[in-house]
């Protein structure tokens, strides 16, 4: 009983349709059309195109800035509250007064702008426990971002932790060995070829001065 306060708001997201990262939840985008749809005044020119770039910017976050492994994956209540957030937030911008088209633009980057910093402090707060030693359960389905999947595991380690795989990083090791290995030989031969060269050059420079 004690859990059920927790669990009734989670079956009621799921039936709703949000067990999913923003991008991925197509009714969540609606929602958030729907507010700017009450921002932007109807009679505006262009109106529907500016909507659906702001849509696809704010779709576009995670893909474009939170590309490392630990940042991928996020708990249930974690997007929840992320998606809370952000309907509140445009709805604070919805009170403030119409004062044109750019300064709207503008509020909407700076809004964009604050929201990625919360999504990465989000991310990595969730990432410090899920692949911490003692690890607990948290509670619902824990969604990979980058594949729009629920994973059953809800502890993690090694690359979703930012720990390299050990054979990955010999992989590149070696690569940069022998990447470093090519460049001295290449610089090498240049040197020699330009000594060569520049003798070749004076011994013919003498012999032209002799004659």
């Amino acid at each position: 009983m004690p859990q059920f306060p927790l669990a009734f708001p989670l079956l009621l997201w799921f039936l709703q349709g949000g067990f999913s990262c923003l991008h991925c939840d197509r009714r969540f985008l609606d929602s958030v059309a729907t507010v700017l749809k009450e921002i932007l005044p109807e009679d505006l020119s262009g109106r529907d195109t500016l909507i659906e770039r702001q849509i696809k910017a704010l779709a576009d976050l995670h893909g474009t800035f939170l590309q490392n492994n630990y940042e991928r994956v996020l708990d249930v209540r974690g997007v929840a509250s992320l998606k809370s957030d952000i309907i509140n937030q445009l709805r604070e911008i919805k009170k403030k007064p119409w004062k044109g088209v750019f300064l709207w633009q503008l509020s909407m980057y700076h809004f964009r702008v604050s929201l990625r910093a919360q999504m990465k402090k989000t991310l990595e707060r969730f990432a410090d426990l899920a692949c911490s030693e003692d690890c607990t359960v948290t509670e619902g389905p824990i969604l990979d971002c980058w594949t729009c999947l629920r994973i059953a595991v809800q502890c993690f380690d090694g690359e979703l932790c930012g720990v390299e795989d050990e054979r990955l990083a010999e992989h590149k090791e070696i690569n940069l060995y022998v990447f470093l290995v090519c460049e001295s030989v290449l610089i090498s031969s240049a040197v020699l070829v330009y000594l060569v060269c520049f003798k070749h050059k004076k011994k013919m420079l003498q012999k032209a001065l002799a004659r």
